[in-house]
């Protein structure tokens, strides 16, 4: 038995954003709008809002987000009193707006509903109405059900998740992923890559979770390099689209070490989460299957096997070749090393362990021990004696750059 869940609706293709804002009437006429720090994507949708005379607030955040900064957001955001969030960025400004639309209309304080680090309790009260639109391809956020988040005390990520989180209307346009430098862009690729990989070899997959992951793989192999050096339009597409399929992928299936590893990593090193989980993929990879062979695990070797068919397009590959292809692909992408960011300089025992009480790690497809997880750290501490200190955490802000109530009084002007 299985289920598969997604947003609501989907809307898929170039210009899909201009020709959809009419949705948004359909939501009320209240927006609380979230955008990162850069608002220029953000155009339409406020060009929209204005035209149509609805109120809105517009919150701007900087950097991935802590759960204080969605407490302090949400205390705004019941003033207000919305109808719906929109949420227009990245992953970290999807997160926002989802655990925005999740909290403003629910009591008590956010760590009484997430995960790991907090009570766990299901929400009470229904989400806002909430329209996510991606403009990078990496998360696969706009069809999550969950919101990942900074514990600034506990310095791990966590997540705030529930099956209402999921969002109403996911407009996804490949336009707006156009011109995105190659950092951006690679990093992003890696992420959605991480999603597609550790969801088609985790311990519970299911047949539309690895159909879904094999068309994933597929278009992503074939584009990354296009997409992210060479800003290929039609590249970008099937980037866009790998990173939804990523997205949908993980509500349905479980993660892995990857992921359990980068959550515990996330809260203490100043690095993005895409260059984590990219960096760690091919020595979980090669640990798992190390691990698998020792098991004598071969539906798990068959897996990686076949993964490493779908994305180097051989039909003789073997599971090694999908991590020789992934270390090219970081490589041509030139994304930076963890050393950079201080990870050599983390407790390789703390990271571990806080990695084994993640959710994610519950899906690596068998289990791996305090041990193996130290060796894969010591794999990415790749600093030949050019080590970072610990970084010092970039600090991540929110802040409301608008806020336009009811403006029936103008039109009686007009």
């Amino acid at each position: 038995m299985f289920q598969f869940m997604t947003a609501t609706r989907i809307i898929f293709g170039e210009g899909a954003l201009q020709s959809s804002l009419s949705v948004i009437n359909q939501f009320g006429y209240s927006v609380l709008l979230v955008t990162g720090k850069d608002t220029q994507r953000a155009t339409p949708i406020i060009n929209y809002l204005k035209a149509q005379n609805m109120r809105y607030q517009h919150v701007a955040i900087n950097g991935e987000p802590y759960i204080t900064m969605v407490e302090e957001t949400a205390v705004l955001g019941r003033k207000f009193q919305p109808d719906m969030v929109i949420a227009i960025g990245g992953g970290s400004v999807i997160d926002m707006g989802k655990a925005l639309a999740a909290i403003i209309p629910n009591q008590g304080n956010v760590y009484d509903y997430v995960e790991v680090v907090g009570r766990n309790v299901p929400l009470k009260a229904k989400p806002l109405h909430f329209i996510a639109i991606p403009t990078t391809a990496s998360t696969g956020s706009e069809v999550t059900r969950n919101a990942v988040l900074k514990s600034g005390q506990d310095k791990v990520k966590v997540s705030l998740r529930s099956p209402d989180m999921l969002a109403d209307v996911a407009i996804v346009d490949p336009t707006l992923t156009y011109g995105t430098d190659q950092y951006t862009s690679g990093r992003g690729a890696m992420d959605a890559f991480t999603h597609l990989m550790e969801a088609y070899v985790c311990g519970e997959p299911n047949p539309l979770t690895d159909m879904v992951c094999e068309e994933g793989l597929r278009r992503l192999s074939r584009s990354v390099i296009a997409a992210c050096k060479q800003d290929n339009h039609k590249a970008r597409s099937d980037l866009s689209f790998a990173a939804l399929l990523g997205g949908m992928a993980i509500t349905n299936a479980k993660l892995g070490a990857a992921h359990g590893l980068a959550s515990a990593l996330g809260g203490k090193l100043d690095a993005p989460h895409s260059v984590i989980t990219a960096r760690l993929a091919p020595h979980v990879m090669q640990e798992n299957i190390n691990a698998a062979k020792l098991a004598g695990r071969n539906d798990v070797i068959s897996r990686y096997r076949k993964l490493a068919q779908l994305v180097t397009d051989r039909a003789n590959a073997n599971e090694h070749d999908g991590v020789l292809w992934v270390n090219m692909v970081l490589d041509k992408l030139a994304l930076p090393l963890l050393g950079q960011f201080g990870v050599c300089q983390t407790s390789f025992e703390q990271v571990a362990n806080d990695a084994l009480k993640s959710m994610a790690i519950k899906g690596n497809p068998l289990p791996l021990n305090q041990e193996r997880l130290i060796y894969i750290l010591q794999q990415v501490c790749d600093c030949s004696g050019e080590c970072v200190a610990e970084s010092t955490q970039h600090v991540s802000s929110v802040e409301v750059l608008e806020s336009r109530a009811d403006l029936s009084s103008v039109n009686d002007l007009g």
